[in-house]
């Protein structure tokens, strides 16, 4: 009986199968879940970032108050954009709201409903408009690419499926039954077990597909921002000179990959620069999801392909 209740549970948490805008088969959640579980990661990740330590001086401060200036007015221009190539992202967010938190190391993050944090630090790397506009752009990329709902989607699973299956778990209930004075403790390093199988699990099971998520996140930054006239070489540029002020921690090794990546688009051959053009003059096809892959004819084809 059990093993038929646990997928039934499964199935309801989950909202359907749904593809990302590159056609990728994603589980996902019900947008009000996966809101309070990007949000509490989301403000995690802040709370294990290290504040800026110093007060700034009176330039300083105008420098900052500057750059917070720059990420509003692009990130208006870059969330207006979205709007219009993705229609049914009004159905699920209803504005992006930028915010920039005083960290001191450079980077990124969001939440499934629509927040977008860029840390502080990330004004030591002097980026250009086109090099930041990719910054945001690129973490938009995860809330238009539903990737919060995926991740959520699949630390419930792993985390539901830690707490039945895990064979550590059930020898502890078994030795709970014949040493009942001890069942506190039991259950508690029952609990821990399965928590921290959970979480090993779900990282484990994030990174398998955490590569082509970054790829779409580029591939929507690049659509963005040639709607904004931002040609892929002064992109690319841009992005190579803020690179060179980069260290190697994590979230500038993953801005260091995606600057790799539109290197390699704005160098490769003329059909990758034509597919850009293409973007840049029609909106992306929009997905109606279904359960499993979807069918040929799930695929709304844009304008142009219409006239064609």
């Amino acid at each position: 009986m059990r093993a038929v209740i646990w997928p039934i549970l499964i199935c309801s948490l989950l909202g359907a199968c749904a593809s990302s805008p590159s056609g990728r088969s994603q589980f996902t959640l019900p947008q009000p879940v996966s809101e309070i579980y990007s949000e509490v990661n989301m403000r995690l990740q802040l709370a294990t970032t290290s504040d800026a330590r110093y007060q700034c001086a009176e330039s300083e401060c105008d420098a900052n108050k500057e750059f917070e200036m720059r990420v509003a007015r692009l990130g208006q221009q870059l969330a207006e954009k979205a709007y219009a190539l993705y229609p049914d992202l009004g159905e699920r967010i209803e504005r992006f709201e930028f915010v920039t938190s005083d960290k001191a190391e450079p980077g990124t993050t969001s939440n499934a409903s629509g927040t977008v944090v860029i840390f502080g630090g990330t004004r030591a790397l002097e980026p250009s408009d086109p090099a930041l506009a990719f910054i945001l752009a690129r973490e938009m990329g995860h809330v238009i690419g539903r990737h919060h709902d995926e991740n959520t989607a699949t630390r419930i699973i792993v985390s539901v499926l830690a707490q039945v299956l895990m064979p550590v778990t059930g020898l502890f209930r078994a030795l709970a039954q014949l040493q009942t004075a001890s069942s506190a403790a039991t259950a508690s390093t029952t609990t821990a077990t399965a928590t921290a199988a959970s979480l090993l699990g779900s990282h484990a099971v994030i990174a398998t597909y955490r590569p082509q998520q970054l790829a779409e996140t580029d591939t929507i930054a690049l659509t963005l921002l040639a709607h904004l006239q931002y040609d892929p070489q002064e992109t690319a540029d841009a992005l190579a000179e803020t690179e060179q002020r980069m260290d190697d921690s994590g979230w500038p090794q993953d801005l260091r990959a995606s600057s790799g990546h539109v290197a390699q688009i704005a160098q490769g051959p003329r059909a990758d620069k034509e597919r850009l053009a293409q973007l840049a003059a029609s909106r992306p096809p929009k997905l109606i999801f279904a359960i499993g892959n979807p069918p040929a004819g799930a695929i709304e084809p844009g304008p142009r392909a219409l006239t064609q």
